[in-house]
């Protein structure tokens, strides 16, 4: 990165702290030219009256940023499977981040990219034996145009029975964060027609989820910052609901 990129992008950050903003996302069209330090401060500091968000697409290649200023800090971390980095019309990308995302050869997509639009999805958050607060997630993922319903229970058995309850709808696909990530797949497993994994990370755990077609996703919150979470949450619900594939399906479509 060069000294004049480093600096633009400092200033940027040190007048969003000044104004008691934190750095987010934004986004500047590829065929414009880039923002430089005045433009890009400018841009950071008006705040539009009703900010676009980016629609999520159903590719598994793709990031979407729903934020106004996007920086070094808000890029993806390095991944063999990022493609495009998706952000809402009117956003700012510093100069460094944008220096980052062409070193990557990764595509900055302003607005909504080429392609069909991801289906709605509704998820239940569900919040079991762990001290973790859904609200803030479930907001974040609102905002990348899925349907979440937060529930909370301390019991993890309740809460995986509850979950099979609301995973019978095939439409409908889960999200469970709990401290005891072993057993909260065996006992979501124990349901037919649960098809639950665990998370660990973003960029596997389409992957995973395709093979078995998940439609339950266990991710314990101890060894992953709130950004994490959101990423592997994200990447699960953008490519669902899915099938059980055929090779599996007898055994894991059983009926009770």
């Amino acid at each position: 990165m060069s000294e004049l990129a480093e600096t633009i992008e400092r200033m940027v950050r040190e007048v969003l702290a000044g104004l008691g903003h934190s750095v987010v996302a934004a986004r500047v069209p590829a065929a414009e030219p880039r923002a430089d330090g005045a433009s890009a401060i400018a841009a950071a500091t008006k705040a539009p009256s009703q900010p676009a968000v980016a629609t999520p697409q159903e590719v598994d290649d793709s990031v979407v940023i729903s934020r106004r200023v996007v920086t070094l800090a808000d890029l993806p971390e390095r991944s063999a499977t990022v493609r495009r980095v998706i952000v809402p019309l009117g956003t700012v990308v510093t100069p460094a981040a944008q220096d980052e995302l062409q070193q990557r050869k990764i595509k900055l997509v302003v607005g909504e990219p080429d392609g069909p639009a991801t289906k709605a999805v509704s998820a239940i958050l569900m919040v079991a034996a762990a001290a973790y607060d859904p609200a803030a997630l479930a907001g974040t993922l609102e905002r990348e145009g899925f349907a979440i319903q937060p529930h909370r229970m301390d019991c993890l058995i309740r809460a995986t029975d509850q979950l099979a309850r609301d995973l019978a709808a095939d439409s409908t696909m889960g999200l469970l964060v709990t401290a005891y990530p072993a057993a909260a797949v065996c006992l979501a497993n124990r349901h037919p027609g649960v098809r639950a994994i665990l998370g660990t990370q973003a960029d596997t755990v389409a992957g995973d989820a395709q093979s078995v077609g998940a439609n339950l996703l266990v991710v314990d919150p101890g060894p992953h910052g709130f950004f994490a979470i959101k990423q592997i949450a994200s990447r699960f619900l953008r490519g669902g609901p899915r099938s059980c594939p055929e090779v599996f399906r007898k055994r894991l479509e059983k009926k009770a």
